[in-house]
């Protein structure tokens, strides 16, 4: 609601919002309204499935799209790849990534977990712009501290996928503004 009113979709009629941390959570909105979900608050886009028979997920489903796109699996994923202890920190992650060179011995390993999860992410927001339509997508959640190392790879992997996006115009995808005050924000909203 925060983001909505006075963030990064602020300018928009049609949009949507992703939380990426432990899971995945959204909301969309319609003419600037929030869309309701019926007799459950909010939207479960985290369980949207994205890989059929995929990676089971603590809700009874398999290949939900957060068992692929939270930021909690790519931190985890990350950590296996590379063979590090699972209490290494995201600050820590987040370095590998931005050192990360072709001629680091982890280039290769680092890379492939990288576009994987580029790939699973740019699947689950394709399947909510067919259905949406949104003008932007806002995205929140522990992904902003990666901004710099996703958003970019995020919107040109968007870009290439033009025949996946049904006629959809391009796709804007900005990151949240308001920062940890926007739960504080919305709950007041």
């Amino acid at each position: 609601m925060a983001e909505n009113q006075y963030g990064c979709l602020k300018d928009y009629d049609r949009s949507i919002f992703l939380t990426l941390g432990t899971g995945i959570g959204g909301a969309a909105f319609l003419n600037n309204e929030l869309l309701k979900a019926g007799r459950r608050p909010g939207y479960e886009f985290g369980h949207m499935v994205i890989e059929k028979d995929g990676i089971p997920c603590h809700c009874g489903r398999k290949g939900c799209f957060e068992r692929y796109a939270s930021m909690k699996a790519f931190k985890n994923n990350l950590r296996s790849a590379l063979n590090l202890d699972e209490t290494t920190r995201g600050q820590e992650l987040l370095e590998k990534i931005r050192n990360n060179k072709p001629e680091n011995k982890d280039y290769e390993v680092i890379e492939q977990v990288v576009s994987t999860y580029i790939e699973d992410l740019s699947t689950g927001i394709l399947n909510l712009v067919n259905i949406f339509e949104p003008e932007i997508i806002g995205i929140g959640g522990s992904f902003v501290y990666f901004e710099e190392v996703f958003l970019s790879r995020l919107r040109t992997k968007l870009e290439e996928s033009k025949q996946d996006r049904v006629g959809r115009d391009n796709i804007k995808i900005e990151t949240a503004i308001l920062g940890n005050d926007a739960g504080m924000i919305g709950a007041v909203l």
